[in-house]
């Protein structure tokens, strides 16, 4: 397998449990589906305006500019998403090539059954690709989506450090979801290499803080950019981003030392399931614990969860977050989003929010 064929057809994804490394070896490029309407009208036929607001748009973006993928695949990863699945399969010209069922546990039996929904995956791309999966091609896909995460790890140090400003450090992390891994890691390796000749250059984090707030951002796929150059234009830190961009991906290192395919598929099935809790594996307990320590590692003194409007599973969690938080003495605000764009109200809610921070802090 060549990991230079940028021909290969690429898959979108709207899951961070569907493993990059399986659709790459089976011969696709894995691209991470990012809604890119400003409104979700278009969906508006198919979906009520009380659905979530993220589907709609997701929905919506493939309906009116049709993004470059040539199939998509699809999770069991809530009643939207499956209500989605249903609409697609009916109204969308893009082709399902997969299904994968996801078990919300981490234990022994949930990651033999995810190895084997992998496997199944795995089939059914190859119906479409005729590229049969190979432990070979496996190890190559883990081997090269490890030296990314790598590349990424250097990266976040100098993001978190202050080297590298916050929007910088968004593009490079969405780049590596959307675009050819070796592509993306190429672009990775130039930004450090970059770096590295700007060592001597100020830090951000040296440079004035008009308000010492340092934000832990929660959304699901993605935090508003508007949202981010508000809290940084307000003169915020964002030292935390709990989302499948940054947080919720996949970062931890997967072993590629198996020497069949159902030794590499057990390998990545332990390592999906044991990646940061979503709200959707219905572990309230643990998505607190990880929550409330994420916080204290990365000294947040305010939360901003900035959640699609009628998403249910996040929005069912953030009573239980927001009390776990003010016990900490971390104030929470909540902001219901319909699409990328902030309202003016939503502007002044988070610069009034920031200025309770700072006083009270």
């Amino acid at each position: 397998m060549s990991t230079a064929d940028t021909d290969q057809p690429h898959v979108g994804l709207f899951s961070a449990f569907v493993p990059r490394e399986l659709v790459f070896a089976s011969g696709c490029t894995p691209v991470r589906v990012f809604p890119t309407t400003t409104k979700p009208t278009a969906a508006e036929a198919y979906l009520p305006r009380n659905f979530c607001a993220l589907t709609r748009n997701l929905l919506a973006t493939f309906l009116e500019e049709r993004p470059p993928v040539q199939a998509v695949v699809f999770t069991d990863e809530d009643d939207a998403v499956r209500r989605l699945q249903d609409i697609w399969a009916e109204c969308v010209p893009v082709p399902i090539w997969g299904s994968l069922e996801v078990p919300r546990t981490g234990d022994a039996t949930a990651v033999r059954r995810f190895a084997a929904e992998l496997a199944r995956l795995a089939e059914q791309l190859e119906r479409y690709t005729g590229v049969p999966l190979s432990a070979h091609r496996l190890r190559v896909a883990i081997a090269l989506y490890n030296h990314q995460r790598r590349l990424l790890a250097a990266l976040k140090a100098r993001w978190l450090d202050g080297t590298l400003p916050t929007p910088l450090y968004r593009r490079l992390r969405q780049t590596t979801l959307t675009e050819h891994p070796q592509r993306a890691s190429e672009a990775l390796q130039a930004q450090l290499d970059a770096l590295s000749v700007l060592a001597e250059a100020p830090r951000l984090a040296d440079s004035p803080d008009r308000s010492g707030v340092r934000l832990m951002l929660l959304a699901e796929l993605a935090a508003p950019a508007a949202l981010v150059r508000l809290l940084e234009a307000n003169g915020a830190r964002v030292v935390a981003e709990v989302s499948d961009l940054d947080e919720l991906s996949m970062t931890a290192m997967i072993a590629e030392t198996g020497e069949t395919v159902d030794a590499l598929l057990i390998a990545l099935a332990e390592a999906y399931l044991g990646k940061s809790p979503a709200p959707r594996v219905r572990a309230p307990m643990r998505r607190l614990e990880y929550l409330t320590r994420l916080a204290r590692e990365r000294a947040a003194n305010a939360v901003i969860c900035a959640y699609s409007k009628f998403c249910d599973l996040p929005l069912a969690e953030y009573p239980m977050l927001r009390t776990a938080m003010e016990r900490l003495g971390i104030p929470v605000l909540l902001l219901e989003l319909e699409d990328e764009a902030l309202s003016g109200q939503q502007r002044t809610r988070v610069e009034a929010f920031l200025e309770t921070v700072r006083t009270h802090g």
